[in-house]
């Protein structure tokens, strides 16, 4: 009786799709997180509320974690990514945590 093998095309594809498959399971969630545009530059304990400033134009925001447990989590110098259109916020720290937009944010300073 005549063994069949299975041609090596075969083998190739479904190597490639189970390396593909846990590449794409084991990439960290800040990896797929939008750019870092901002950074932290004060963190109010009391209220919650943390400011971060665009290091592209200078403008300042201020947002509120989801939750307010983690801001332990975050310290100043912290990389921010914002989209201002969904108002959402993720702070890129060890443990990256999302936060709100409570205010829009402030216009650039006035060029010169």
């Amino acid at each position: 009786m005549k063994k069949r093998m299975m041609p090596t095309w075969v083998l190739v594809l479904g190597m490639a799709l189970i390396i593909g498959a846990s590449t794409a399971v084991s990439i960290p969630p800040e990896v797929g997180a939008g750019t870092p545009c901002c950074s932290i530059t004060a963190i109010d304990m009391k209220t919650g509320i943390v400011t971060a400033k665009n290091t592209a134009t200078g403008g300042t925001f201020e947002f509120r974690l989801g939750n307010a447990a983690q801001i332990k989590n975050i310290k100043i110098g912290d990389q921010v990514s914002t989209d201002f259109q969904t108002r959402e916020v993720t702070v890129h720290s060890f443990q990256p945590v999302d936060g709100i937009l409570i205010k829009k944010p402030m216009p650039p300073p006035p060029m010169k």
